[in-house]
């Protein structure tokens, strides 16, 4: 005979082998919600968060609610540019849902103010280097004060690397298979890491392995660190790594050589833009170019498609007739 089965009866059952203090509670939810803020930012979402608890205590505001954030981003719009204010509120709406259990998604007068502050802005962006261009520095630069110069900008338009990235590449992350250059980029700011190609598809027959190579032979063996990048001076390298600040002016270095107009617009984005315009004006999809900048989105690569000269001379052809399927014969089928 099977014997009766006494239900357990559940607050007995939790309290017996479940029982958690309140404060151990409170410490796991703050662990898993901190857990949200992104790793590689989290200093700056708290900084944040710190300008808004200060600038709420000099007003003594004790509650936060929609009207209190419509002043505050109301004055930071009189001295902030509107993508700056977006960066801020996105980083608050984050802080405050974690912190304060605050749904900021749902302040809609809130959005329609920022939105209605982005109305004819146009963001600055880095200006972007031709092929002839990149080919002319590679062949006319001289070896001994560029070299470096020559490797981070073919690194960095082979990859769409941003300076981060090319600070932050190692020794170990970059393999020379004979006919190529292997180059893996690893801790990226969207956390999806990609690997490209150098090999020597250049049309004007330029060896872009060889100058990596030559480069790359001149590494000290005594160099302590894995950085790949190390000065380079007198034809000759040091065992110092470069720092991040100056692969943000590498591309200036680069447009002042060839005496392009406004070089400091030629900012640490340069060689990453430079990647992704050639790739689109190239006819490469979006999907070919969301791989090759490690984009979770789409909206990033239709913009450069969209903005692509030969994508608008496409357009342009098929406009006026001189595009596939645009001519005379088949215009006059469709008419019948």
């Amino acid at each position: 005979l099977s014997q009766e089965v006494k239900p357990i009866r559940y607050s007995n059952f939790c309290s017996k082998y479940f029982k958690m203090e309140n404060f151990e509670l409170e410490d796991a939810v703050k662990e898993v919600m901190d857990g949200i803020l992104p790793k590689k930012s989290r200093k700056i979402y708290e900084a944040q968060y710190d300008t808004f608890v200060k600038w709420c205590c000099q007003r003594k505001l004790e509650n936060v609610n929609e009207d209190v954030l419509l002043v505050f981003f109301a004055e930071k719009s009189k001295t902030l540019s509107s993508s700056t204010l977006w960066a801020h509120y996105s980083m608050l709406k984050t802080m405050l849902n974690v912190k304060r259990n605050i749904d900021v998604s749902k302040f809609y007068k809130l959005s329609a103010f920022l939105k209605r502050k982005s109305e004819g802005y146009k963001p600055k962006k880095a200006k972007v280097l031709t092929l002839d261009q990149i080919d002319k520095f590679l062949l006319e630069a001289p070896d001994k004060d560029f070299l470096m110069v020559k490797v981070a900008l073919i690194f960095g338009v082979a990859g769409a690397c941003r300076g981060k990235e090319l600070h932050e590449l190692t020794i170990s992350d970059v393999t020379d298979m004979d006919h190529a250059l292997l180059v893996n980029v690893r801790n990226t700011k969207n956390n999806v890491d990609r690997n490209f190609i150098i090999n020597n598809s250049n049309k004007n027959g330029i060896d872009l392995i060889e100058v990596c190579r030559k480069y790359m032979a001149l590494r000290k063996p005594e160099t302590t660190h894995s950085r790949f990048f190390v000065r380079y001076e007198k034809s000759q390298c040091t065992v110092q790594a470069i720092g991040k600040n100056t692969f943000g002016k590498i591309p200036q270095k680069v447009a002042e050589y060839l005496n392009l107009p406004n070089s400091t617009l030629y900012t640490g984005h340069c060689f990453r833009r430079t990647s992704a315009s050639l790739l689109a004006d190239s006819g490469a999809s979006i999907d070919v170019l969301k791989r090759h900048g490690g984009w979770k989105s789409a909206s990033v690569a239709e913009g450069y498609i969209e903005n692509s000269i030969n994508t608008k001379k496409i357009v342009a052809d098929s406009i006026f007739g001189l595009g596939v399927g645009n001519s005379t014969e088949s215009a006059s089928a469709h008419q019948v």
